[in-house]
């Protein structure tokens, strides 16, 4: 008998897309006698290869003051590559570095969220906040009074799979439960493997099993500008662990939605994800893709907190809303 072919395997298609710079730092400053580190001052990925070679032409001697010049290039596994500079400038400090210390919260140049709710009108839009730890104690029926429609509340955060509960989570849940005020969750993240992002996904609705949790369970990992190379992950790697944590979540009931600045959405995150809570703080947002949630602005005030406030709009039919 005539044996049987093996089919012709598929090709791979090539990758000529170049590694990228995410950050990177050109008038660096490094105080004389401290150690040089180059993931300091500088953050890069590529779309498929979690591992990238860097390149420095150019030496810093952190020993001796001066400026100094060096030439990088990263390479992915196909041979493309990427080049910048950075100028370090070694330096001697002055005094001894210390500063009077600072008590209490600042509200300066804050925006009434008032003037906030005034300054978007329209139907299906909804005013909220997020909060965390950072804000203190909450006065939830304020907040509710001052025409607080929704709140994301931070559970915590996560890393190399270790998760930490904020100190204020479960006073700001009931606070906002009991003032009636319907609730998402979100939890910061930069665990690097599905494994991780599985377990974290699971925390964290254990943790809302106790609540009525009628918004997403957000995914916020936003640490790529520093150093996002010592977490050996691509771009096509990071939207997979997304994805882990979604199908997660969404298998336990909750629905799912990632955070993240206009940025981060234009060059990292695949652009079929539509549950987005869009961070830009500008008075209209150029972004052209799809959110539900856009938080336009960090430096807001609201009755029931002494603190910079996070203030949000959530578009559409608001879950557990009125």
């Amino acid at each position: 008998p005539t044996p049987t072919e093996a089919p012709t395997p598929t090709p791979v298609p090539e990758d000529t897309t170049s590694p990228f710079f995410i950050n990177i730092n050109r008038d660096a400053w490094l105080a004389v006698g401290s150690e040089f580190n180059i993931n300091d001052f500088v953050s890069y990925i590529d779309v498929h290869d979690a591992e990238i070679d860097l390149d420095i032409v150019g030496q810093v001697d952190p020993t001796v003051l001066g400026s100094y010049h060096l030439d990088l290039t990263i390479t992915d596994d196909y041979g493309n590559t990427s080049s910048d500079y950075i100028n370090v400038t070694v330096y001697q400090p002055s005094g001894d570095g210390s500063s009077s210390p600072q008590t209490g919260t600042s509200t300066s140049n804050a925006t009434p969220f008032s003037t906030f709710m005034a300054s978007y009108p329209g139907e299906g839009i909804h005013y909220g906040i997020d909060v965390s730890k950072w804000q203190g104690a909450i006065d939830w029926q304020q907040v509710a009074d001052a025409g607080c429609e929704f709140a994301f509340i931070r559970a915590g955060w996560s890393s190399e799979g270790e998760f930490h509960e904020d100190e204020y989570f479960v006073a700001n849940m009931e606070g906002a439960t009991a003032a009636g005020i319907p609730i998402g969750v979100y939890v910061y993240t930069t665990d690097n493997t599905e494994e991780y992002v599985t377990a974290l996904a699971d925390t964290i609705c254990d943790l809302c099993d106790g609540y009525n949790v009628q918004l997403p369970i957000v995914f916020d990992w936003e640490n790529f500008f520093n150093s996002f190379q010592k977490y050996h992950l691509s771009i096509a790697d990071i939207n997979v662990l997304y994805r882990t944590f979604e199908a997660r979540v969404e298998s336990r009931g909750y629905s799912s939605m990632i955070y993240g600045s206009k940025f981060i959405f234009d060059v990292i995150w695949e652009d079929d994800i539509l549950d987005v809570w869009l961070a830009h703080y500008t008075t209209q947002t150029d972004y052209n893709g799809f959110y539900r949630v856009w938080q336009q602005s960090c430096t807001g005030t609201i009755p029931g907190i002494d603190a910079y406030v996070d203030m949000d709009m959530y578009f559409g039919d608001l879950p557990g809303g009125n």
